[in-house]
């Protein structure tokens, strides 16, 4: 306990810690949004959107989270853009975007001559190495969805429901369903830099996975990914400080034990019935 107390004091591990627990509790609440959307392909295609980011910072040596969230906004407008004749299943168009994206990112690639090695560092970010920058901009980023997830649970909720419903209840289902858009494209362009691909999956995906069986109704579900999101970041950062193991492998690992262990208590409980 005294060395876990010794290693706090150091500002990697306390930066590391704080910024791991407000993307445990924050980020599942996107990965909500992503998950009831059908927006899978959407994650790949702005991780694919970092990439293409890094190689013009690198290139052009520009600043890198400036021009991936620019880059991940622009890919969300042309989203946007392309399925204006359809309110939800944005699933389709993001697959062709995630593609598009690779392929654009490879070319520029082999032209500016970066080094795959470079771009794909990308997808390893780390907790240890956040600043009080990133964590300022981790809490901003969690406080945008929070607020906007309270303010307008209603509209979310109907949206998810039944878009046609919605828009008969004068809710504006293209407005929402564009903010939820950019909210995403925020959140896994910072996430993927400050604490990289790996952690991403774990603490936006696979918590909600954890929660939607047993969840009784969306809120429910909100609640429930965030809490399973947090304890999954909580337990695993200190695992990985006392036995000196990778966090995004403790991370992994835990959370797929818990889906694991939520779906035998699932069938159990349905067993019974």
């Amino acid at each position: 306990m005294e060395q876990i107390i010794q290693l706090l004091a150091l500002k990697p591990i306390l930066y590391g810690l704080i910024g791991t627990l407000i993307s445990g509790l924050s980020f599942p609440l996107a990965g909500v949004i992503i998950v009831r959307n059908s927006l899978i392909p959407m994650r790949y295609m702005l991780m694919h959107g970092v990439i293409l980011g890094g190689i013009f910072s690198i290139a052009l040596n520009l600043p890198l989270l400036p021009v991936v969230i620019f880059i991940n906004i622009i890919l969300v407008l042309l989203m946007v853009f392309l399925n204006k004749e359809k309110s939800t299943n944005l699933s389709t168009v993001s697959t062709m975007m995630m593609v598009c994206t690779m392929g654009i990112a490879s070319l520029l690639s082999h032209v500016f001559d970066v080094p795959a090695k470079d771009t794909l560092e990308l997808l390893w970010g780390s907790p240890f190495t956040l600043t009080k920058i990133d964590l300022c901009t981790l809490i901003i980023l969690a406080l945008i969805i929070i607020v906007y997830i309270s303010c307008f649970f209603k509209q979310i909720s109907m949206i998810f429901f039944d878009s046609d419903i919605a828009m008969s209840m004068k809710i504006n289902v293209k407005f929402h369903n564009t903010i939820m858009l950019f909210v995403t494209a925020l959140i896994i362009s910072v996430a993927m830099k400050m604490i990289g691909a790996l952690l991403i999956d774990t603490l936006v995906i696979l918590p909600v996975v954890c929660a939607n069986k047993s969840a009784k109704g969306l809120k429910n579900l909100f609640i429930k990914s965030s809490l399973t999101g947090f304890i999954i970041s909580f337990t695993g950062y200190f695992l990985a400080l006392i036995f000196n193991l990778p966090l995004s492998g403790i991370l992994a690992t835990l959370a797929v034990l818990w889906l694991i262990f939520s779906n035998i208590i699932y069938k159990i409980k349905v067993g019974k019935k």
